[in-house]
């Protein structure tokens, strides 16, 4: 991201010997941070600014927060978002240790300064300026992120009552936001040049509140006796190349979907043959949400996009035989279908990752990651393949090696506290209906069956 309020001229850089390894690097940003005069954080206020006692301590943390926001974006700059949130997270994780609870209050923080820094970056030219006395005056980002600090933290005085005055703080702390950037990349420039991100040196992580396909088998696989031992063990590492895998996942639909939506509006007029047509597009547009389903992730604006494309494609159809009732209910009726399908098929990431193309989970973890799954993503789990007479054969397949597999490690003294319900549910004693108008084959099931 081009972040224009930090495009600063650079001054005379601080000469010292900065740590070259990712974990130290990051170690020392939490020293600074939580130290007592240390620069940049020490250095938040512009010389001769001085708020009151209620602005001081909102001002004092908005600012420190936007430098700390500051080497992480700087960070992502040279390694990328990945890497920079792989940083994050340690940096969070230190802060907790050293002070129980004060890692999730830093990652509200720069999740806070992130959302300000997206806003007065959309902010337009025109919208900074303003006239005054016949001339125009373009306002600094740097004043925008200062109002934004007052107005939009909930603990500000000013929060809440987009009417008050705020009394000249806003130019104050927009003066304030200018020198800590200014502090902040003299220090953090030679700081960040010095750092060769490698995840191998982290010794721990977040998993994702969303995580990708990769990424949640790694959660699956992790510490968890249904697996292999030498397959429990999962590494900062192993983490970000999944990331990467996730990421570049939903990149190749996007770049995909780019194409087909390229390609349908540069025709100007449907062809003779509009029905074949547009059903090919309808199936393609399907195909790619399948493998957005699959890729999992934060996807929800891809599938936003997804959704408004297909409505365009069905919008000239149904344009074409809204005077025949007969076609409109029989395309409302394959709709239907298509809507049940893929509530069935891919509402579970398992079944999801079974399914696709190429399957995300080796054939001899399928078990083990079923048994992973929630006690309510199970029963998706089975009713999908119940659903499916194709895929009858693997349900009473992962029945049979899911007993087997619970019996050997039980025997073995492990105990799993739910394991009783899931062999239950994928037993198919469960309340939701395995039977009934979902039970009829789902037609173009893709991706190859199990073993």
């Amino acid at each position: 991201m081009d972040w224009r309020f930090w495009k600063t001229e650079k001054r005379q850089e601080e000469a010292r010997n900065w740590p070259g390894d990712t974990h130290e690097s990051i170690r020392q940003l939490l020293s600074m941070y939580q130290g007592v005069g240390t620069p940049p954080f020490t250095n938040w206020a512009a010389p001769g600014i001085a708020f009151t006692p209620a602005v001081e301590s909102i001002a004092q943390n908005g600012v420190k927060g936007y430098q700390l926001a500051l080497w992480f974006w700087l960070f992502a700059e040279k390694h990328g978002t990945i890497a920079a949130r792989m940083a994050r997270e340690t940096f969070c994780l230190l802060a907790d240790a050293a002070q129980p609870s004060s890692g999730d209050a830093i990652d509200a923080l720069l999740d806070q300064e992130n959302r300000l820094a997206h806003a007065v970056e959309a902010i337009s030219a025109g919208q900074r300026a303003f006239s005054l006395e016949g001339l125009s005056i373009e306002l600094p980002m740097e004043f925008f992120l200062a109002t934004g600090t007052l107005r939009l933290r909930p603990d500000s005085p000013y929060a809440g009552d987009a009417a008050a005055s705020l009394q000249g703080n806003d130019y104050k702390l927009a003066d304030c936001f200018r020198h800590a950037t200014d502090e902040a990349l003299a220090v953090f420039r030679p700081m960040i040049q010095a750092v060769e991100f490698d995840a191998k040196s982290l010794p721990n992580w977040k998993w994702s509140a969303r995580p990708g396909a990769a990424e949640r088998h790694l959660q699956r696989r992790y510490g968890n006796p249904l697996f292999p031992l030498h397959r429990q063990m999962v590494t900062a590492h192993d983490v970000h190349e999944a990331r990467l895998a996730d990421n570049q996942a939903l990149q190749d639909i996007r770049n995909e979907l780019n194409e087909v939506r390229r390609a349908f509006f540069e025709k100007p007029e449907l062809p003779l043959n509009w029905l074949a047509y547009l059903e090919g597009y309808r199936d393609e547009v399907d195909r790619l949400d399948e493998r957005r389903l699959v890729a999992g992730g934060q996807n929800a604006a891809l599938g936003e996009a997804i959704a408004a494309l297909r409505a365009d494609i069905l919008a000239p159809w149904r344009a074409e035989i809204q005077k025949n009732r007969h076609s409109l209910a029989t395309l409302e009726q394959d709709e239907a279908r298509r809507a049940e399908r893929r509530a069935l098929l891919y509402g579970c990431d398992w079944t999801a990752q079974l399914l696709s193309h190429g399957s995300l989970i080796p054939p001899d973890e399928v078990v083990p990651a079923l048994l992973s799954e929630s006690p309510p993503d199970l029963e998706r789990a089975v009713t999908g393949l119940q659903s499916e007479p194709r895929l009858h054969e693997t349900l009473a397949h992962c029945r049979a090696v899911a007993h087997r597999l619970v019996n050997e490690l039980r025997a073995a003294g492990h105990n799993f506290p739910d394991m009783t319900d899931k062999l239950r549910i994928l037993d198919g004693s469960f309340d939701a209906p395995l039977n009934g108008p979902q039970a009829r084959p789902l037609d173009g099931a893709p991706g190859q069956l199990p073993a």
